[in-house]
């Protein structure tokens, strides 16, 4: 006999969200172990990484300011790759970042407009 009682909805912050897409996006993980280790869904997982894409991973991103504004220049690291965005800002990644996670973080200050 089926039971009367509903089993209340559960809700998840964005921070929980992110975190687990940024999991679900590591090499040699798939989404069926991420949402097994948190008791969630496959479809759950794919939705919130297709959400928060793979510039939700937390990566270290040194955002400066144009030094040539402020009269001063700065020592330049070899091996740096710098990115000068039309709003002045400058994304400076390591040469083996990968490319999603750069788009990723473009369209990240993209969507903070």
């Amino acid at each position: 006999m089926a039971s009367n009682f509903k089993t209340p909805r559960r809700r998840w912050s964005d921070a929980f969200k992110k975190r687990v897409a940024a999991e679900a996006f590591q090499p040699g993980t798939s989404t069926a172990q991420i949402a097994g280790r948190y008791d969630l869904t496959s479809n759950l997982v794919l939705n919130w990484k297709k959400k928060f894409g793979p510039g939700a991973a937390l990566v270290p991103v040194e955002v400066t300011m144009d030094d040539d504004r402020l009269g001063m220049s700065a020592p330049r690291s070899f091996g740096c790759i710098e990115i000068d965005l039309p709003c002045g800002t400058k994304l400076r990644c390591r040469p083996d970042t990968s490319t999603e996670l750069v788009a990723g973080i473009i369209a990240a200050l993209r969507s903070k407009r």
